[in-house]
């Protein structure tokens, strides 16, 4: 990882807490969190393989399932996991139109989801 993806990190820990709390399910099972899930940051391009540290390349997660995905690309995941597409486009359209960061959070997603699986899941 390059040290300016880490001073990124550094720099938003704090809008990244937030942005998680903004999410009530996981974008991959469609479930609902628990107070004590742990929520996390899943790129939808992993940093390792292209990549960025920002929103548009953010889905928030459970733990188990970022790990259940580890660096397989996210094309592969949906094919092994169908059901996680479905989740996925309800995530994004749950915040359709909401202003993250400056930007049109699910419409700079979905242009991240299309490259990084190839296809437009939305259509």
């Amino acid at each position: 990882m390059k040290i300016d993806n880490i001073y990124t990190y550094l720099l938003n820990f704090g809008s990244k807490k937030t942005f998680k709390k903004m999410f009530e399910k996981c974008a991959y099972s469609g479930e609902g969190f628990a107070p004590r899930d742990t929520r996390t940051i899943e790129h939808i391009i992993p940093v390792v393989k292209g990549g960025e540290n920002k929103f548009s390349n953010y889905l928030v997660v459970r733990r188990s399932w970022n790990m259940d995905r580890s660096d397989k690309s996210l094309d592969v995941f949906i094919k092994e996991k169908p059901e996680v597409k479905d989740n996925i486009i309800a995530a994004v359209n749950s915040k359709e139109g909401q202003i993250i960061e400056g930007i049109n959070w699910a419409e700079e997603v979905k242009k991240t989801l299309l490259k990084a699986i190839g296809y437009d899941i939305f259509n």
